[in-house]
């Protein structure tokens, strides 16, 4: 009898190809979450993974059954509208008209207002300076209104670039001489030194606590021989205070916050965007009011613990009712379950992942 071949293992073999998601970042940007871990684990969930080429016609390539992108400029915006309307039932994460509101540091913050009040989240007071000569002597213009120093001087628009990340410490007037306008000032509150940075996708949400700039003293502010400003490379940042080593205010910062909490801000914050894939920057005051610093569309999803897993049940939930190329999605039917890992809280004390 002829020998018959032999069948592959189908417990160690990939599910067949059954989603192809298109992914279009900034070169410097690939690493948001396409990482070997990442691509390895969409596979074996029958996810193919793959760049788009923006130089010809996003209709033209394909087929996709998501887009999920990091791109602002016009003739990429004007591709996404033409493939949106051949393929209306294709989901892009995210809209570029809701990603706007994030591009611009000023106006990122107005969201807060419409949150849930009972959440009890506010943000610093800040202005916009858009004249340079209003820097040269700010007293003249008023442009400070009743803002205190310190301040934090922030580029105003959020490009990607690595001028938009240049950000500096003002400790008094004589420091915003210089700076390059247009940018927004913003009240540095004292929160010892410790920042939770949440990371939302979807209705998942983890929060990392990190180092952040310590506190300033009233007497830092007063000496005339210190530097009137300092851009944050050139400031030492001292390791989060944790609660079994400090005491006081400094015990207090070091604790994460709630997880219903954290949960709830992000919830109510993302759809507040209309966005899926967001960052935000959340501070303990010394008063124990919790402020949001910062919102980001699309960070690096990789530094965030347990990013794969959190973004395979993200794309399974998105594209589960979409059967493709004639065949079942995982995301849906008996065998959706079995595709998803449960994600467990960290037992590092300084990160939480919720649900």
């Amino acid at each position: 009898m002829a020998e018959q071949p032999s069948t592959p293992d189908s417990s160690t073999s990939p599910p067949p190809h059954t989603y192809t998601i298109g992914y279009a970042f900034l070169p410097n940007k690939h690493d948001t979450f396409v990482q070997p871990s990442f691509l390895d684990l969409a596979a074996r969930h029958g996810i193919r993974v793959v760049a788009v080429d923006t130089t010809r016609p996003l209709a033209e390539q394909g087929p996709f059954d998501l887009i999920i992108h990091k791109l602002y400029d016009q003739p990429w915006r004007a591709q996404l509208e033409a493939f949106t309307a051949l393929h209306p039932d294709v989901p892009v994460v995210d809209p570029p008209a809701a990603v706007d509101r994030l591009l611009d540091r000023f106006t990122m913050l107005d969201v807060i207002a419409d949150l849930d009040a009972s959440l009890g989240v506010g943000t610093p007071r800040q202005v916009i300076v858009r004249d340079a000569d209003d820097l040269a002597d700010p007293a003249a213009g008023g442009v400070l209104g009743d803002l205190r120093f310190p301040l934090i001087a922030k580029p105003v628009e959020v490009d990607g670039s690595a001028a938009s990340h240049d950000l500096c410490l003002v400790y008094r007037r004589e420091g915003l001489r210089g700076l390059h306008t247009p940018l927004v000032l913003q009240e540095f509150v004292n929160h010892g030194g410790v920042l939770f940075k949440v990371y939302a996708v979807g209705d998942h949400a983890t929060c990392v606590m990190r180092s952040s700039l310590p506190d300033v003293t009233d007497e830092r502010l007063q000496d005339l021989d210190a530097d009137a400003a300092a851009p944050f490379a050139n400031i030492s940042l001292r390791p989060p205070p944790t609660a079994a080593a400090g005491d006081g205010d400094d015990a207090d910062s070091a604790k994460m916050p709630p997880a219903n909490y954290i949960s709830k801000v992000a919830r109510e914050l993302r759809r507040a965007l209309g966005l899926h894939l967001i960052n935000f920057d959340l501070i303990r005051a010394s008063d124990g009011k919790y402020l949001i610093l910062d919102i980001n569309y699309c960070p690096g999803y990789s530094k965030m613990p347990g990013f794969e897993q959190v973004f395979i049940d993200f794309f399974l939930e998105m594209l589960g009712s979409r059967p493709v190329h004639g065949q079942p999605g995982p995301g849906s039917g008996p065998d959706a379950e079995a595709l998803k890992t449960e994600i467990k809280p960290s037992s590092d004390p300084a990160i939480l992942a919720y649900h």
